[in-house]
């Protein structure tokens, strides 16, 4: 049976206020207001790092060699810091008002929950089991324990945030941006890729990995016209990564592996079969909630009376 959900990428344009500069504006203020977020979380990161008689310093200069996302300071300044494009990207819609929030969210009438999770275990089957096997099999225990018990639990809880933040800006922002101007659907796929890489300072086959991550996660998005699969996938493989390196298996490195990247490579190749046979045989992604396009349109019109 055909799908009524409209379509994620040019989403934009069924709210009457759009304007192809608009989502350009959104993005200008985005990163106008990054500046500024991340300027208070970098200071509040700081100043708990230097009560703590640590030099912050060492961990912004190392790359993901010496990244922490194990202690308070170190999750506000490397996870926190990318969480906070969440709010931020809220509030330069709200300034620019063309649309909606939830409609970054999905096509569908926002963020859907029950969507997430059963993604989410999707996820952990198709992603999380092997990142966990090779984990065992190429690292061993260095009985190196890197989390605090205050670092697991901002952990745990920015981690989530800052790969649904991550989804927002590239996959959202970014990928519906072009995709409200450009008709081919691979094409916004392929930008928001190149944009994605290029922010994640690997060597040559890390950064191939993130590509191949951005991708997968862009056909995700594709698949299932919201950004919660995307999340769920972006979520398992970073808690595993984070989580492994915390409890002395390995680290996170900047030099990635070939052996790594195959791995990715075939996980996410499951993880989109996956969501294939969901969308079709379980109609997972079928759901409307609430119509964001048709209720936003009517609140301008009320406005314009």
């Amino acid at each position: 049976m055909q799908s009524n959900v409209p379509a994620y990428l040019p989403y934009p344009k069924q709210f009457t206020p759009y304007k192809w500069f608009k989502p350009l504006l959104v993005m200008l203020l985005t990163v106008g207001f990054y500046f500024v977020f991340s300027l208070v979380v970098g200071v509040i990161g700081n100043a708990i790092a230097f009560t703590q008689g640590v030099n912050p310093m060492e961990q912004l200069n190392g790359g993901y060699d010496k990244l922490d996302a194990y202690t308070v300071h170190g999750a506000i300044l490397s996870l926190g810091s990318i969480a906070v494009l969440i709010p931020v990207l809220m509030l330069a819609n709200r300034i620019v008002n063309s649309r909606s929030f939830s409609s970054y969210s999905s096509s569908r009438g926002g963020f859907d929950f029950g969507v997430f999770f059963k993604t989410l275990g999707g996820a952990l089957v198709c992603i999380g089991i092997p990142l966990i096997v090779q984990t065992l099999i190429t690292e061993k225990n260095s009985g190196d324990v890197r989390f605090t018990i205050a670092g697991f639990i901002c952990c745990m809880i920015l981690v989530p945030l800052q790969c649904c933040a991550e989804e927002y800006i590239f996959r959202g922002l970014v990928m519906q941006a072009f995709g409200s101007w450009i008709k081919i659907p691979v094409i916004p796929i392929i930008i928001q890729t190149v944009f994605f890489a290029a922010l994640h300072p690997y060597n040559v086959i890390g950064v191939i990995s993130v590509a191949v991550m951005g991708i997968a996660f862009g056909v995700c998005v594709y698949i299932t016209n919201g950004l919660e699969a995307g999340c769920a996938a972006h979520i398992v493989n970073n808690l595993a990564a984070f989580l492994f390196a915390g409890f002395g298996f390995g680290a996170v490195k900047t030099e990635v592996d070939v052996l790594s990247l195959v791995i990715e490579v075939c996980c996410m190749a499951l993880y989109i079969g996956f969501l294939l046979l969901a969308k079709k045989k379980l109609g997972w992604f079928d759901k409307i909630k609430k119509d964001d396009a048709a209720l936003f349109n009517a609140k301008i019109a009320r406005k314009s009376y």
